[in-house]
């Protein structure tokens, strides 16, 4: 299994950070550089129209047990730092790393969720990537179908904003 790095990197030059240093890797299979991951997230607006932005924007995640490619990185426009610790380069923590290869079991993009929600504000993922998971929601966006709910990932507490598509009443037990 490989290690897993978080990457940060301006925000909004996710892909296209992507998009320059993946090819470098590839160029020399012998290396095997490891591959790139931004993990996006389907969201839909009002109108109807969808797009997809990342799930948590800022971050590449970079899957590889070979470090020799550390300065490309580093020299690419976008780039901020590793985290947790830019000179003291660490792999994820094997927490941080199942909810990252859980995100990218269903491929780079989280689909639209079906959530229920009950009084207390909980919400419950009825399929797909998250399909039994229960969180506490900080926001939801009625009008847009949005919601807002926190996880931990790198030892601190991250917002993740994602659509939804049904809105239910959880069953009393």
């Amino acid at each position: 299994m490989s290690n897993y790095y978080c990457i940060w990197v301006k925000t909004g030059f996710e892909n296209k950070f992507i998009e320059k240093i993946q090819p470098l890797f590839d160029s020399v299979p012998d290396e095997h550089n490891g591959k790139l991951h931004c993990i996006g997230k389907q969201m839909r607006l009002k109108s109807g129209k969808e797009y997809i932005d990342p799930l948590i924007p800022g971050y590449v995640f970079w899957e590889t047990d070979n470090l020799s490619r550390i300065q490309d990185i580093k020299d690419e426009e976008g780039f901020i730092g590793f985290l947790p610790n830019d000179k003291d380069i660490k792999p994820l923590s094997a927490r941080d790393t199942e909810l990252v290869t859980s995100f990218l079991r269903y491929g780079s993009v989280i689909p639209i969720l079906n959530v229920r929600f009950d009084v207390n504000d909980r919400i419950v993922i009825v399929d797909g990537l998250f399909k039994g998971m229960e969180g506490f929601i900080s926001d939801v966006n009625r009008s847009n179908k949005r919601i807002n709910f926190e996880v931990t990932l790198m030892d601190g507490k991250r917002i993740l904003s994602l659509s939804y598509q049904e809105l239910q009443k959880k069953e009393e037990k």
